[in-house]
């Protein structure tokens, strides 16, 4: 039994891996990603979507490593968010109340 061939060409498309080219299809998937983007340190978001419940810090304050920022509350659960660098709070991007996604900036170091 023959198989009509369909010309399938528009749907391919040329993919670069290293040093190779593929004629392939390429999923909506790959398309949309996100590039990938090395963390910046000198932000602080939010591991767990939440609630701010309180902040313990103010802008200009210095800060060491382990010291306690804010208070995130997920699931009738508070999370201690300790401060992962030595530094200087430039900016709080949040207030106690907000309810955050995960990934939301919270804190940004000077």
């Amino acid at each position: 039994m023959a198989r009509d061939k369909k010309d399938n060409s528009s749907q391919y498309e040329e993919m670069h891996l290293e040093n190779s080219v593929y004629l392939t299809e390429v999923p909506d998937s790959y398309k949309n990603r996100k590039p990938y983007k090395p963390i910046n340190i000198k932000h602080l978001t939010a591991a767990i979507p939440g609630t701010i419940v309180d902040i313990y810090i103010e802008e200009g304050d210095k800060v060491e490593v382990n010291k306690e920022l804010l208070i995130l509350e997920a699931m009738k659960m508070r999370n201690k968010v300790r401060s992962n660098i030595d530094g200087e709070i430039k900016t709080i991007h949040v207030k106690s109340g907000d309810i955050v996604r995960k990934g939301t900036l919270l804190i940004e170091y000077k």
